[in-house]
């Protein structure tokens, strides 16, 4: 197929889809993973698409959160990481808060193999259903406007649905993180429900992958005020965050 041919191939894909994967690309148009990539640089160029690390996506104006199944394949060792931190964190009896990350759903299926008996509250489809067969688990589903691009339910009944729990521990992502500032989101709805559990909740742990620092994006979730840990997979490269958080009072687990 030549490369004209292929262009329009993604493109139509991606109209149906909303995000692609390098993988199944080079499988289904018969070119190496390389090829692809460097397509995917052309309609980038562009302005046809976004690239992300494996794939690429159709970014929505008012929405420029990366989709659900290719965040799922982003950073996975990473993720696994954090979990492990993550589940040490949490103790029988415990009522936690997973927001719908893909970090916290990796959470969720480390959940599966502990005999924690807890609580568990969320937004998330996905970690509803990965949860929903353990019998150990209490599991707490918040309802809303139904969000497609995260699985989640946010919006006004989704934050009044939160405020009527008391949370033991909360653990949340973001799409960046600012020395000083807070966790940022892409989403401001996201945000809203994010910053709702860390109101709820005696103990925030932001989990959040080494590219998150430093990066700012819109919406912000919360000061650090109201952070006590951060799970991270490496230590940050920015000495400054570690001089922070000692300052701060927040722990860090790497």
């Amino acid at each position: 197929m030549i490369k004209y041919d292929r262009l329009n191939a993604i493109l139509t894909l991606l109209e149906k889809t909303g995000s692609v994967k390098v993988t199944d690309l080079s499988l289904m148009l018969g070119v190496t993973e390389e090829t692809i990539r460097k397509d995917l640089d052309t309609l980038e160029g562009e302005k046809k698409l976004k690239r992300v690390r494996g794939g690429a996506f159709m970014p929505n104006i008012k929405d420029k959160e990366v989709p659900l199944p290719l965040r799922e394949s982003m950073y996975m060792e990473e993720k696994e990481v954090m979990a492990k931190h993550a589940v040490d964190l949490i103790e029988d009896s415990d009522s936690i808060a997973l927001d719908s990350s893909t970090t916290c759903l990796a959470i969720a299926n480390q959940l599966l193999d502990t005999q924690l008996r807890i609580t568990v509250i969320t937004n998330s489809i996905d970690i509803f259903n990965c949860l929903k067969g353990n019998p150990r688990i209490d599991l707490i589903g918040i309802g809303g406007n139904f969000r497609r691009v995260s699985h989640s339910f946010v919006g006004a009944n989704a934050q009044s649905d939160i405020a009527r729990y008391l949370i033991d521990k909360s653990f949340i992502s973001s799409s960046g993180l600012s020395l000083g500032i807070g966790p940022t989101d892409n989403s401001e709805v996201e945000s809203l429900v994010r910053k709702q559990f860390m109101v709820q909740s005696k103990h925030n742990i932001l989990v959040v992958d080494h590219t998150k620092f430093d990066f700012r994006t819109i919406h912000l979730i919360s000061d650090f005020s109201k952070v006590q840990t951060v799970i991270t997979d490496k230590k940050p490269i920015n000495d400054e965050w570690l001089s922070f958080f000692e300052n701060e009072n927040i722990r860090l687990i790497y």
